[in-house]
């Protein structure tokens, strides 16, 4: 059995994922490399600018384990189902799907729920699961108030209509249109509103309430950009783009409605095709398939960027 020093020391120029594992042999991290020589050495060389955290994993790593994939992109994936599923203590992203929540839009009321119902109740709509749990309650508290839904309490319905004076005339059922397509990335009125309420305070002078408002519409708009995005990458029936492996292969990715459905290694000049089918429709998304569709979605942009 190789010891750790033998393990740093075969280390391939390849990219994969390495897994750190302390005395008891339990894995702690799991990270992610183009070049698991350069990267996993880069723990051990003595560095001032090494972060704490960085000091206390290497202090405590007994073994390490790593395997090798073709690509960063494969690289990537595989550390994210890695992390799913052993949930190590020092990896902060993509480590707590548990969390994720889901919202649930009724006739005049939002609520978070960490999971999805059985039953959902008439006229209303489940829209998730949504990866930004933490941000969720400041964003159901701002639609809500902003909307003048039947929560909001008597101070801030004030405020609100004077700084939406048509507010408090909207059909609720129009109100609900509204939201729903601030959740789902869709066509509202929501950040705009949002504008004229800082507009508002502003001219009221009450810079320091229309500066918090503004950093709560940043978020929003950051949110609801990103279902936008998630919303056109997952209607893509079929997308096709290749990686190099070396001068004469490459690896050919076949996506479907945001899902990676097959691969193959090829020659470098072959043909571009497939014969898996693609997907008939997009899937429903579970927790588990919120951050390899990010991954993917993230990779591919960056990829047509560059090309």
């Amino acid at each position: 059995m190789k010891t750790l020093q033998e393990k740093l020391r075969d280390l391939p120029d390849k990219p994969g994922i390495y897994l750190m594992k302390d005395l008891h042999g339990d894995i702690f991290y799991v990270g992610k490399a183009k070049n698991l020589k350069n990267r996993v050495r880069s723990y051990f060389h003595h560095n001032g600018q090494h972060s704490k955290k960085v000091q206390r994993m290497v202090f405590n790593i007994h073994d390490l384990e790593y395997h090798t994939v073709d690509t960063e992109l494969d690289a990537l994936l595989l550390e994210c189902r890695l992390i799913q599923k052993y949930h190590p203590y020092y990896n902060r992203v993509m480590n707590a799907q548990q969390n994720y929540a889901y919202v649930l839009v009724q006739e005049a009321h939002l609520q978070i729920l960490a999971e999805a119902p059985e039953n959902i109740p008439a006229n209303s709509q489940l829209l998730g699961p949504f990866r930004q749990y933490k941000q969720l309650p400041h964003l159901v508290q701002l639609l809500t108030d902003t909307y003048l839904l039947p929560d909001v309490n008597y101070v801030t319905h004030l405020a609100v209509s004077r700084q939406l004076p048509e507010m408090p005339k909207r059909l609720l059922t129009e109100k609900k249109e509204q939201i729903l397509g601030f959740w789902q990335g869709g066509k509202t009125d929501f950040l705009t509103l949002l504008d004229q309420r800082i507009a508002s305070l502003a001219a009221q002078l009450n810079f320091e309430s229309a500066q918090q408002l503004q950093e709560l519409a940043t978020s929003a708009r950051y949110f609801y950009e990103q279902q936008q995005r998630m919303n056109a990458f997952q209607a893509i029936p079929q997308q096709l783009f290749a990686l190099p492996l070396t001068t004469r292969r490459k690896k050919l990715y076949q996506i479907s409605y945001g899902q990676l459905v097959a691969t193959e290694i090829l020659p470098l000049k072959a043909a571009e095709n497939f014969t898996a089918t693609p997907l008939s429709a997009p899937l429903s998304l579970t927790k588990t398939d919120i951050d390899p569709l990010l991954i993917l979605m993230s990779y591919l942009e960056h990829h047509k960027k560059h090309d």
